[in-house]
C-alpha cells in the first residue's frame, strides 16, 4: 500500500514538473519574437523605415537625349543614369564613359561627343565664317568699284590750259605736286593736244591713257 502511494506521489510530481517546464518554454518564445516587446507605434515606424528606398541625386549632361537632374536608386550604375536621361545621342562617345561605375550622390555624369563629330562641326563653322567674310569682302569690293565707276562717269572734262591747280587735282591720279607741274609746264608753252601732257614730268603713256577721256584742250 505504501508503495502505491509513493508511486502516485512520484507521478504527480513528474506531471507538475512537465507542466511548469511547458509554461516557461512558451513564455520564452513570446519574448524572443521580433518587435513583440516594442509598442505598436514603434513597430509601425520600423516597418515604414524598412520600406523606404534610399536614392541619390545626379546630373546627366553632354551627348544624351534629355540632359537634367535625376533621382536614382543608391546602388544603380552610370548606364542606368544615362538610360534615365533618354539614352545616348548618335554622336555620343560611349567608349570614354565608364558605364558600369556606381553612381554617388551629387555626381555629374557628362557624356562626351565623338572627336570626328566635333571636328566636323568646327570645320563647318569655320567654312560658314569664311563664306560670310568672303561675301562681305566681295560686297565691299563691288561697291567700291561701282562707286569708282559712278565717280568716273560723273567727272566733267577739265580744261588743261586754263584750269587751276585745284581743278586739275580732280583728274584721276593727279595730286597736288603733279597738278603744280602741269601748271608750270603749260606756262612755258600751251598744250595743243592731250599728248602734250607727256611733257609734264611724272606723266607717262600709262597715266596719259587714264587722263585722255577727262581732259579738254582749250
Amino acid at each position: 500500500m505504501q508503495a502505491k502511494v509513493k508511486k502516485l506521489i512520484f507521478i504527480a510530481i513528474l506531471l507538475t514538473g512537465c507542466i511548469i517546464t511547458s509554461l516557461i518554454s512558451t513564455n520564452d518564445k513570446e519574448k524572443t519574437l521580433p518587435g513583440s516587446s516594442l509598442p505598436q507605434s514603434a513597430q509601425g515606424a520600423v516597418a515604414s523605415k524598412a520600406a523606404q528606398v534610399k536614392t541619390v541625386r545626379v546630373q546627366v549632361s553632354g551627348a544624351v537625349l534629355e540632359p537634367g537632374i535625376y533621382d536614382l536608386p543608391t546602388n544603380c550604375r552610370v548606364e542606368e543614369a544615362i538610360a534615365a536621361a533618354g539614352g545616348l545621342t548618335e554622336n555620343a562617345d560611349s567608349e570614354r564613359v565608364n558605364l558600369v561605375r556606381k553612381v554617388r550622390d551629387g555626381m555629374q555624369i557628362r557624356v562626351p561627343v565623338q572627336k570626328a563629330a566635333r571636328t566636323s562641326s568646327t570645320q563647318r563653322k569655320n567654312a560658314q565664317a569664311k563664306s560670310g567674310l568672303g561675301e562681305s569682302t566681295s560686297g565691299k569690293s563691288g561697291s567700291a568699284k561701282a562707286g569708282s565707276g559712278r565717280n568716273s562717269s560723273m567727272m566733267q572734262s577739265v580744261r588743261i590750259n586754263s584750269a587751276s591747280a585745284g581743278e586739275l587735282q580732280q583728274l584721276p591720279g593727279i595730286g597736288p605736286a603733279l597738278a603744280q607741274r602741269i601748271v608750270e609746264t603749260r606756262n612755258s608753252g600751251r598744250f595743243t593736244s592731250a599728248d602734250d601732257l607727256l611733257r609734264v614730268p611724272g606723266i607717262g603713256k600709262a597715266k596719259l591713257a587714264k587722263l585722255r577721256d577727262y581732259v579738254e584742250v582749250d
